[in-house]
């Protein structure tokens, strides 16, 4: 694939990863917008919070301040991404025991719907475009607090899958909630 198909398909795969959470969240019903589903989980409120946090982060590394601390050493590091790394960004999933850092986590709210959204719909616009550009010139990815930088094509790839795996929970509190799987 050529160089200018690889971006258009990491843009193409990246906002529709981005308008699948937003329509995730967007059909949580307003009465359970701010509830979690467990003691200890996000509420849907949260989930959204989290990924706006998630491009805030980033877009504040793309614009020149520090990325998220890595939280791993550099021999797990290469592990991690040598076996695990490749296979999130190939299956699309991203393990059921990951943690967010603390940067990335909400607080306990309110998070008002309209406003969250717009906001990392902008957020993920502007890292969006940021990474595209980055791919180009060969400028630095974004930092992973596990697996450390990411080149640019990776670090997107990365984050269309983190927006599918919110999408898919929030997706699928919805469906138990309505007693259909």
């Amino acid at each position: 694939m050529s160089r200018s198909g690889k971006r258009d398909t990491l843009r193409a795969d990246h906002a529709s990863s981005v308008d699948t959470f937003v329509g995730a969240a967007e059909a949580t019903p307003t009465s359970s917008w701010e509830v979690a589903p467990a003691e200890g989980k996000w509420s849907p409120a949260q989930v959204a919070e989290h990924v706006r946090l998630t491009y805030q982060a980033a877009g504040r590394e793309l614009s020149g301040e520090a990325g998220l601390r890595i939280r791993t050493s550099w021999w797990l590091r290469l592990i991690l991404r040598l076996r695990i790394l490749p296979a999130i960004l190939k299956n699309g999933r991203i393990g059921a025991g990951a943690l967010a850092p603390h940067e990335l986590r909400p607080g306990p709210g309110p998070f008002a719907r309209d406003a969250t959204l717009a906001n990392l719909r902008q957020s993920a616009s502007t890292v969006e475009a940021g990474l595209l550009a980055r791919v180009a010139d060969g400028n630095p990815g974004l930092t992973h607090h596990v697996f450390g930088h990411l080149p640019p094509a990776q670090a997107l790839r990365f984050l269309t899958v983190h927006n599918l795996h919110h999408a898919r929970q929030l997706t699928d509190r919805a469906e138990s909630a309505s007693g259909s799987v």
